[in-house]
This record gives structure tokens, C-alpha cells and sequence, in this order.
């Protein structure tokens, strides 16, 4: 019997079906819904590096049944309105797709409905609080929702190393979706712990100058900047420095600037010396090391002859946990011996979790080889363990961060679960 693995979906809402046993045969899609341009643009590539890690990770080790399994991109431009058509562009047009990675805050109220009618996997980046109990079963998110974002870089501003507690907060955030949906929760945690918000700044991606906001913010003296707006920062910290007499305002960003694109504009814009002395970040607790890491580096750096650049994301945590999503997908069509995802998507939940007995693999071979062999498994990659709630999402702690001189991550220290428990509850959130 060949080995099951992906989805030939013939969607529902094409009319089409797909079978409900064996792998079927031909190469199978993975669709990265993403921004590749407008002012999220840098998503797409690190979600696509990741696609592209796993899809030579699975063709190495035999692929799905044989079937290898191969990446393309699907711009949603960071909108709404345009993902819409991307999204059913690459449903249409894709009999062989098996399911889909990206999907951030900024598209997947739109495109998640879509995906989920035609019974597509999905590894979503949306961290958007709607997705906290969601009712679409084909959604899995690997990431806390963006308000554990936001109460883990206030956190950092409270207990974060190097620094005595600050007081006085700004709020610079992108006035897109993604970007906004960190400021509700932010304001909440803010106003209950009793730190002060110098001033709540949402800015227009792309402007051409920030001069007016920033004289707003250094009129309220605030001590400590909390903050994304991918695409703007570089201007808009260039000019914080030149109104302030050369100094610059320590500032914590959100997970999505540990980026090299974004690294290098910052850098560019205020200088190494100054990028190293103020700036901190707020990422994933993974562990970055041992044999399912050092398969996602290995497969990083090959991918490197076709795409150029994608070892900058090593370490990165979207790129690590869409491997992880992608191989999750593969070892769950194995398990099920079901090309159909209304077959092998409950699959995901069981390997992710893990049941009795079940014997721990780190890599695509490794469990191929366990299932081959009449082993239930449990899947523990290269970032580490997920534990699906009911809901479908994944959560683990934080790690406070910098970047090296070359943009490389740096932990400096972590929250423990008392500080971020203390944030999350003056933030309200269930």
C-alpha cells in the first residue's frame, strides 16, 4: 500500500470531489496566501521559505506516496479585497492543492471562509482574537493571537532585562488590520496596570514622512516605544532621531520585526550603533536546536539555489512553524492513507497532540518510517511541541529578543509565566 500524504482537492465549491481513499498519484500544491507586495510585503517571503524548506524536506525522504510536493505564491497584497480573488484563483485553478500556508491578520476574515468551505488545511499567521474560538475546522494556528503579542512586549517593558520597569508608553503602530489589532489589548493591559500612554499613534504605511507624528509623540516624553509598522519604521525612527538631537527612543517591536528586510531598513534609517542600544522584540519560545531544527536549517540552506536569501530566516518563528504546518499536513495524509482532507485534517490535531504511545518524531522520514512500521505518532519539529486546544490553536511562551550586528536573533531573557499571566489578565483576555 503506498503511504498517504496531501490533499487532491477537488473543491466544493467547484463542484468537484476528491477520493476518499489512497494517496492518488502526480505532484501535489502548497499554496502560500500571503502579502508579497504593498506595505506587508515582507510576509510573503519568509512564509514561502518556509514551504519551500519542507517541500524538499518531504521529496527527500520519497515525498507523499510518492506524489513530491512543490510551492507557489499567491499575492493578497495585504488587503482584503484583493486577497478575495487570490484566494479563488489559486482554489480554481489548483485541482492538486494541498492546503495552504500565510493567511495573515490583514486577509483571513475574507479568505479563512473560503478555504475552510473547500476543505483546505491551513496554517494561518493571523493572530486576529476572532480566530480564538473559531468553528472553521480546517484552521490551525501555530501562533498566539496578536493580543498575547501585545501583553508580551508590554511585559517586556515591565520585567524586560537591562532596564528598570518604564512608565510612560507610546503607542506607533501601522494603521492596517494587522498592525491594529495589537492596540485594543494594549490600551486594556496599559490602562489596568497603571502605566501611562504618552500617546496612541496609528500611522499611514508607506506616508513618505512622519514629521508631524513625531513631534506629536516627543511633545508627550514618552520613555519607551512599543511598536510595528512594517515597511514605515525606518522613517519614521529617522526622523525621531533628528528631532530629538540625535538620541533615539528605546522601542520593542512586535515579533513580525524580527525580519531582515525590516532590520535592514532600520538599520539604514538610524544606524547599527543605535539600532543595537534601543531595540528589543517579543518572539515565540522555540528552542532552535536539536535533529528537527537542524533538518529545517539543512533544507533551508538547499532551498537557497532556488531561493535565494532564505537562510536570512533561519531562527525566525513564522518560518519555522509553517515548516512545521507543512509537515504536519504530509505526515497526516500518510496516517490517514487519504488523499481527501475531509479524511486526514482531523489527523493534524492527533499527530500534533500525540495520543497513548504514541512514539515522538521530529522529521518527515522519521515518522513516515514510524507509520510504516504500525507506530501512532506525535510530531515534535523544529519549533518545538504544539498542544491543539479544541479550538484549533497552538500557544508557548515568549522569548524577549534583540538582533546581532548581521540581524541574527538573540534571546536576552524570558517571561516567565507569572508576568505573562499578570498582563494577560489585566488585558481581560479569556
Amino acid at each position: 500500500m503506498s503511504l498517504p500524504l496531501l490533499i487532491t482537492i477537488l473543491l466544493s465549491a467547484c463542484g468537484g470531489s476528491s477520493s476518499t481513499g489512497g494517496l492518488g498519484s502526480g505532484k501535489l500544491l502548497e499554496g502560500v496566501l500571503a502579502p508579497f507586495s504593498g506595505a506587508d510585503a515582507s510576509f510573503g517571503p519568509r512564509y514561502l521559505a518556509g514551504c519551500i524548506a519542507a517541500s524538499l524536506s518531504i521529496n527527500g525522504a520519497g515525498a507523499i506516496g510518492g506524489r513530491e510536493v512543490s510551492c507557489q505564491q499567491f499575492d493578497t497584497r495585504g488587503e482584503p479585497a484583493d486577497a478575495v480573488p487570490a484566494a479563488n484563483a489559486m482554489i480554481s485553478g489548483n485541482s492538486n492543492l494541498m492546503g495552504v500556508v500565510g493567511c495573515t491578520s490583514d486577509e483571513a476574515s475574507t479568505v479563512v471562509p473560503i478555504l475552510d468551505r473547500s476543505h483546505i488545511p491551513m496554517f494561518c499567521m493571523t493572530g486576529q482574537s476572532e480566530f480564538n474560538k473559531t468553528s472553521f475546522k480546517y484552521f490551525h494556528r501555530l501562533v498566539p493571537p496578536d493580543s498575547f503579542d501585545a501583553y508580551a512586549m508590554i511585559g517586556s517593558a515591565l520585567f524586560g532585562p537591562n532596564h528598570a520597569p518604564y512608565k510612560r508608553v507610546a503607542l506607533v503602530f501601522g494603521d492596517d488590520i494587522g498592525s491594529q489589532t495589537f492596540v485594543g489589548p494594549a490600551v486594556a493591559a496599559l490602562n489596568k496596570l497603571g502605566v501611562t500612554i504618552a500617546i496612541n499613534q496609528a500611522i499611514k504605511l508607506g506616508a513618505s514622512s512622519y514629521r508631524t507624528e513625531v513631534a506629536s509623540l516627543l511633545l508627550t516624553h514618552p520613555d519607551v516605544i512599543l511598536t510595528e509598522t512594517i515597511g514605515s519604521a525606518g522613517t519614521y525612527l529617522k526622523e525621531l532621531k533628528q528631532q530629538n538631537g540625535g538620541k533615539v527612543i528605546p522601542f520593542i517591536g512586535s515579533s513580525a520585526t524580527i525580519d531582515p528586510v525590516w532590520f535592514k531598513q532600520v538599520v539604514d534609517a538610524i544606524g547599527l550603533t543605535d539600532f543595537l542600544a534601543s531595540y528589543t522584540a517579543v518572539d515565540l519560545r522555540l528552542s532552535l536546536e536539536g535533529p528537527a531544527y537542524q533538518e529545517f536549517v539543512t533544507q533551508l540552506t538547499a532551498s537557497q539555489s532556488t531561493n535565494p536569501g532564505a537562510l536570512a530566516y533561519k531562527g525566525k518563528s513564522p518560518t519555522v512553524h509553517l515548516y512545521d504546518g507543512i509537515i504536519l499536513t504530509a505526515l497526516a495524509m500518510v496516517a490517514a492513507n487519504s488523499s481527501d482532507p475531509t479524511v486526514y485534517n482531523s489527523r493534524i490535531f492527533d499527530i500534533a497532540n500525540g495520543v497513548s504511545g504514541a512514539a515522538v518524531v521530529g522529521t518527515f522520514k522519521e515518522g513516515v518510517d514510524a507509520l510504516k512500521s504500525g507506530k501512532a505518532i506525535r510530531f515534535v519539529g523544529a519549533a518545538g511541541e504544539n498542544n491543539f486546544n479544541q479550538y484549533n490553536n497552538s500557544q508557548q511562551g515568549y522569548n524577549l529578543v534583540t538582533m546581532d550586528k548581521d540581524g541574527n536573533e538573540v534571546t536576552i531573557g524570558q517571561l516567565t509565566q507569572a508576568q505573562t499571566q499578570q498582563v494577560i489578565d489585566a488585558g481581560g483576555n479569556a
